[in-house]
């Protein structure tokens, strides 16, 4: 077979039902270990979980094409909103898989081993990828990532093909393709510099076609056309520091989009881009574990030697991604190396592949023919099985299956504000935790949200109204950071006093921003923080090094998943100093707290406590949703040192499921 014909050769069907098989494994293994609805781990999800339904502009760089699949994904018939666009993650990332075996298919070099142990490496492959916690993580949750590595690998598909067909009308969908995946991540547009070169290796005469750049220019045009959607819709944008840069001009336009973020583009000096480098090979470690990075290595040489013209086009990719990112300055850095991890991906089958082939050809020196079958054969389906140990390995840390925290807290919000009361939140982006539950069900319009019309709300808007926060105040008084309150919209002086306090999120993944669920109610007057005696419904006199629990009250004792419990603890404390508290329910966290919550040393300047005085902590406790019905304990102990010591049961019942609950709160609010 001459070299011309080997790039030109069609996939067998069996490649194509290998995809698919692939796509679907991925797809059921995302499903299950889904996002239910809005995510805590997630620090824009819940903005992009629902501006797909409204059809509304998302932060930059507005994301039109990511909006409009997700529109298309709430129109599904089953489960809310968010859970929806949390779909089309698991949807995008599964259709990557089968898009990453394809082209590790078509690239691989026939000679490198017999058509079995190819198809196994690009197996083992698409599994590792596919089952890394960073692209699995991003793939059951509402993000742009796993979309993006779609349309990446869809616009290389396409590239492939014209490169097979060499047909102007191909190059045209080729084009297309990668002018819609800037509507996924913008920075895809650093992959051009790749994509010429490999143009220019295929066939130089291409550039002299007026018909070819017609067809360029058509598709990737029309491609971009989607950006006219951020001047369309910037009447939706609520976000301060969106709209400073708000896409209504040209210039405007791009501030949105290629100059968003300039402030974190480029952020290192070049003395520090070593040790970014040495970050970055850390990722890589993480990813696919040394083994990975070595396989990857040989993959590369691999890619030099026998299929130069792809190793160009693809290590290009791969540097561009790299260089760019190692100088991005952001907490969350491991999902903006997703497209290079994609790249490496391809590597490591190379790498495998000869591997497969080196053994191959010890094999074949048994002259014995079913020796040898038996032997390749066993050779595939062992590398196919270490491919799948990724998905024992990380299936813990990427099940977020019971990433229900948000939402039991908010169903909760919503029951248990009263009446002419406003609730404030964090602006913009990061408000969309509360804003959700307005904006697509409609839920309790008699409470206001100042920060949801406008991120910069007058205090003036406040007047006779009842307060509580979901933020707490005092950090966000001055406007800095994204979603922060205006510096003037609440008096400096309020209290602010828990009364709900949502489940800590025990589930590990990406780092979170969120912080603590906890709605305070901010008053002017002082909270009833001390008492003279106590007389609790359930004496204890537990002496837990500088403080005794003297008891507690609590109600209900059986309570639904998913509901609140009140409890009251009566604390006396025998050594001043600041004490970490943590409730537990069973081996689960509930939540943790300083004592008083961070206001006894205020209400000591202020009010007094004397040596006797008895502490009452008096607030709401979410229950979360995935607790299984029957009696827990309700355990407690200081932060630092002690045993966890139980203070309660607690009947769980299971009345309603999880979705169930929050869809009819969500509808009768």
């Amino acid at each position: 077979m001459s070299v011309m014909e080997e790039n030109r050769r069609p996939l067998d069907r069996i490649d194509y039902w290998l995809a698919l098989a692939l796509t679907a494994l991925a797809l059921f293994v995302y499903v299950q270990t889904l996002t239910p609805s809005l995510s805590y781990l997630s620090p824009d999800g819940n903005e992009l979980a629902t501006i797909p339904y409204l059809l509304g502009l998302a932060h930059s760089p507005g994301y039109p094409v990511y909006t409009w699949l997700g529109k298309l994904f709430t129109l599904l018939p089953f489960g809310d909103i968010a859970h929806r666009v949390n779909l089309m993650s698991a949807t995008m990332g599964a259709l990557s898989i089968g898009s990453l075996y394809l082209l590790i298919t078509i690239i691989l070099n026939p000679r490198i081993a017999s058509p079995m142990l190819r198809r196994a490496a690009a197996l083992f492959s698409a599994m590792l990828f596919a089952f890394s916690p960073t692209f699995w993580s991003q793939s059951v949750i509402a993000e742009v990532y796993a979309p993006n590595i779609a349309f990446i690998a869809l616009t290389l598909l396409a590239l492939l093909y014209w490169e097979r067909t060499r047909r102007d009308r191909d190059f045209f969908l080729f084009a297309l393709v990668f002018g819609l995946s800037l509507g996924t991540h913008i920075s895809n547009l650093g992959f051009a510099p790749a994509f010429i070169v490999f143009i220019l290796l295929t066939d130089p005469s291409t550039l002299k076609r007026p018909r070819w750049w017609l067809a360029a220019i058509a598709g990737f045009g029309i491609g971009i056309l989607q950006f006219l959607w951020l001047p369309l819709r910037a009447d939706t944008l609520n976000d301060r520091m969106m709209l400073e840069r708000a896409p209504v001009t040209i210039m405007g336009m791009y501030r949105y989009t290629l100059g968003a973020f300039s402030q974190i583009k480029f952020a290192f000096p070049i003395e520090e881009l070593p040790l970014r480098l040495v970050l970055y090979i850390d990722l890589i470690r993480n990813e696919f574990g040394l083994s990975g990075i070595l396989f990857g290595l040989v993959g590369l040489f691999s890619l030099l030697f026998r299929r130069t013209k792809y190793y160009f086009l693809l290590v290009l990719m791969y540097l561009v991604h790299v260089w760019f990112f190692i100088q991005y300055r952001v907490f969350d850095l491991e999902v903006f190396f997703l497209a290079a991890h994609f790249i490496w991906a391809i590597f490591i089958a190379f790498g495998i592949a000869e591997l497969l082939g080196a053994l191959e050809r010890l094999a074949k020196r048994f002259k014995n023919s079913l020796t040898v079958r038996i032997l390749t054969s066993a050779l595939a389906v062992v590398t196919i099985l270490i491919g799948l140990a990724p998905l024992a390995r990380n299936w813990y840390t990427s099940d977020h299956s019971d990433d229900v925290a948000v939402n039991d807290f908010y169903a909760n919000v919503w029951e248990f504000l009263p009446e002419n009361s406003a609730l404030i939140t964090r602006g913009g982006v990061m408000g969309y935790d509360a804003f959700y539950w307005p904006l697509i069900y409609n839920t309790r319009t008699d409470v206001f949200l100042p920060t949801l019309p406008t991120p910069l709300p007058v205090s003036t808007s406040l007047d006779g109204l009842d307060l509580y926060s979901a933020t707490p105040i005092n950090e966000n008084q001055k406007a800095r950071g994204p979603g922060a309150l205006p510096p003037d919209l609440l008096p400096q002086d309020l209290w602010q006093v828990p009364v709900l306090i949502g489940a800590h999120q025990n589930q590990p993944g990406l780092l979170s921003q969120r912080g603590r669920l906890v709605l305070y109610h901010l008053t002017e007057e002082p909270p009833d923080l001390i008492t003279d005696t106590a007389h609790p419904s359930t004496p204890l006199d537990l002496k837990l090094g500088g403080v005794t629990l003297l008891g507690i009250d609590l109600e209900p004792e059986s309570v639904e998943s998913g509901g609140r419990m009140h409890l009251t603890l009566y604390w006396n404390i025998l050594k001043p100093d600041r004490y970490g508290v943590e409730l537990s329910l069973g081996d689960s966290i509930l939540e943790a707290h300083e004592l008083g919550f961070g206001n006894l040393a205020r209400y000591h300047k202020e009010v007094g406590i004397s040596k006797d005085s008895v502490i009452v902590e008096d607030y709401w406790l979410v229950l979360p949703s995935t607790t299984p019905a029957g009696t827990h304990d309700l355990k407690l102990r200081l932060l630092i040192g002690g045993e966890a010591s139980p203070i309660a049961e607690i009947l769980v019942l299971d009345e309603e499921k999880d979705m169930e609950r929050w869809l009819k709160i969500a509808g009768e609010s």
